[in-house]
């Protein structure tokens, strides 16, 4: 096994999970039945949390008239599926700009990028009448892998820029250099921690949907989500841009000239997500 391979797969193995509320949240809105009372219950267990969570449900994004005071009021005007994102975006936000010896300017950038992500997953998946708050997820978890190949870059980047200046996909390329991609890294990440398997299944297979044997159409939304992104110059990617999957389009009932009218509402749905940027 390469040197490479080897040290990338022992640093999955050393890293922490996210915070144990939003892993026990996550485990419990995989039930059918669950009720925003048992949420709540979990979440009231971290004050930080509890705290960050009644922050971004009071954003513009959210445009209530009233504000929030309470986790209860949260979850009964909220759902259990928006409530689990902002308990993921709270914890998420956390890890990603604390994660280790990872370069912290980076950090922000992947984090601030992953936020993008997910708003325009999100977008994506309210317009193909598809769950957006599982597409949010997606969005927001997806180069999650990026945190660990953040540590290898500093001494590999010229060679992921030469591959990719040489014309090679920039997947393909961490895969060269590294013989593993984010893609994979961030799936074997989400399995570590007992993620559902769906979630695992678009993380690893977001630059590739039509490889995917669980939910095309969602590892589909997670790709053009990143699309979207990089099309506005709000996706962090150093060493090049990710190219578009052709089957992706085509999974979502999408063609480019519909994809490319996303521009603006996107534009704007950012603009109300900049507090949750500055929150999260």
């Amino acid at each position: 096994m390469p040197r490479a391979v080897s040290d990338l797969l022992n640093e999955i193995k050393s890293v922490e999970p996210l915070p144990q509320v939003s892993m026990r949240v996550l485990e419990l809105a995989s039930h059918d039945d669950v009720v925003p009372r048992e949420l709540v219950q979990v979440i009231q267990t971290d004050a930080g949390v509890t705290a960050k969570v009644l922050k971004l449900c009071n954003s513009a994004y959210y445009g209530f008239r009233r504000e929030i005071g309470s986790l209860q009021d949260a979850g009964n005007m909220l759902g259990v599926a928006t409530l689990v994102n902002l308990v993921l975006t709270s914890c998420a936000g956390r890890y990603f700009r604390n994660y280790g010896a990872s370069n912290a300017e980076a950090s922000l950038k992947l984090w601030e990028s992953s936020m993008a992500n997910a708003v325009a997953t999100s977008l994506l998946a309210r317009r193909r009448g598809v769950d957006r708050n599982r597409a949010y997820t997606v969005g927001l978890l997806e180069n999650i892998g990026q945190l660990v190949l953040q540590r290898f870059l500093r001494e590999d980047a010229e060679l992921i820029a030469a591959e990719v200046g040489r014309g090679t996909p920039l997947t393909v390329a961490e895969s060269m250099v590294f013989g593993i991609d984010h893609a994979e890294i961030g799936a074997r990440l989400a399995d570590k921690w007992s993620f559902p398997e769906p979630l695992i299944d678009s993380i690893r297979h977001h630059h590739s949907p039509d490889a995917s044997t669980v939910d095309q159409r969602m590892a589909a939304l997670g790709h053009l989500g990143e699309m979207a992104t990089q099309r506005l110059d709000m996706a962090w990617t150093p060493h090049g841009r990710y190219g578009m999957s052709p089957r992706a389009l085509a999974i979502c009932g999408m063609t480019e000239a519909s994809f490319a009218e996303l521009d603006e509402p996107l534009r704007s749905e950012m603009e109300k997500a900049k507090g949750i940027l500055e929150m999260a």
